[in-house]
């Protein structure tokens, strides 16, 4: 009974022993992931703190643990060096895979947590954080992404927000300052989809004005896509015109090319709703040299703010409504 005893006695203590040894392994891989992104702080370069960023990496879940931090506390160039580290770490890992999970759960289990230069760099991640397989990545992303399309890496916000069905949310920065910003929001936009577009086919004619070249370019291509002829498009750009000139010359088009616009009527509305009275002006008289049957846009030119276009709307509206009842047409 002592020699079974003392064999109890044996066992019990060595599985204390190798318990112990098991927290004390773990604390040593946490003392050396605190002490590795003390480095993280203090490193001069990008390349120095990507280095940093994939040691923690390799150390394991006390090093994933310090990225994850790096993401609440870090400045956008910690945060940033970490993001690339993970993107090189995961490369070549398939979805679903369980390093994968490894390296993502964590950082999306925090995501709600990040400081603003974590969710910016968290938004690279995105495609990764996707296909590690956790069942709530997609709404976590949402919010990362939700929250990057009001910070600092808006552009490549943008880029997700189509593919997590948040184009709405994209459509306010067809408005950025940046013209980087404008030209993802409006490839993100623009193009026709399937279902509803988040922004209509006349709406975008502004955007053809742009000061920034590509957007003008990424614009035309857009409106290309929607079915809209190249006389079209240049119409859409004199329509939106910040010049009252060129919008103009838009009413002189409508008159020249009616081969490329048999119905000229809904330009003309438009022209009719026009800031500048001599161009709401210019659409009355249009209208009724063109023969079209009026409707209530000319109506409402009879009631216009301005005197003169008041006058030239009713003096077209009367002369169209001698002539149809008179059953002719000049």
């Amino acid at each position: 009974m002592a020699s079974r005893g003392l064999k109890l006695v044996g066992v019990g203590v060595v599985t204390v022993l190798a318990a112990a040894g098991g927290v004390t392994v773990w604390q040593w891989k946490a003392i050396q992931a605190h002490m590795t992104a003390g480095k993280l702080r203090t490193a001069k370069t990008s390349d120095e703190r990507t280095a940093v960023a994939e040691q923690l990496l390799n150390s394991g879940e006390p090093g994933i643990a310090k990225l994850v931090d790096t993401f609440r506390t870090g400045t956008a160039d910690e945060c940033n060096a970490v993001a690339d580290a993970v993107v090189a770490h995961l490369k070549d890992t398939p979805a679903g895979d369980p390093k994968c999970a490894a390296v993502c759960r964590p950082f999306l289990t925090a995501s709600d947590t990040f400081n603003e230069s974590g969710r910016d760099a968290a938004i690279e991640l995105v495609p990764l954080f996707l296909r590690c397989g956790e069942p709530d990545a997609a709404e976590r992303c949402r919010g990362l992404v939700k929250a990057g399309l009001g910070g600092a890496n808006k552009a490549s916000a943008v880029r997700f927000a189509v593919a997590l069905g948040m184009k709405g949310e994209v459509v306010p920065l067809l408005n950025d300052p940046t013209a980087e910003v404008r030209r993802a929001a409006l490839a993100a936009v623009g193009p026709a989809g399937v279902g509803t577009p988040a922004v209509e086919t006349e709406e975008l004619f502004r955007w053809l004005n742009d000061p920034d070249a590509e957007v003008r370019l990424l614009c035309e291509a857009a409106l290309s896509t929607r079915g809209l002829e190249p006389d079209h498009v240049d119409a859409g750009r004199m329509l939106t015109h910040p010049e009252a000139s060129e919008r103009l010359k838009l009413l002189l088009e409508l008159q020249r090319n009616r081969a490329a616009f048999r119905d000229p009527g809904p330009w003309l509305e438009r022209l009719g709703r026009d800031p500048d009275p001599a161009v709401r002006a210019g659409a009355a008289r249009v209208g009724y040299e063109s023969k079209l049957e009026f409707g209530g846009w000319l109506d409402r030119l009879t009631s216009d703010p301005d005197a003169t276009v008041r006058r030239i709307a009713a003096y077209h509206r009367q002369r169209a409504e001698e002539l149809r009842q008179t059953g002719a047409r000049e």
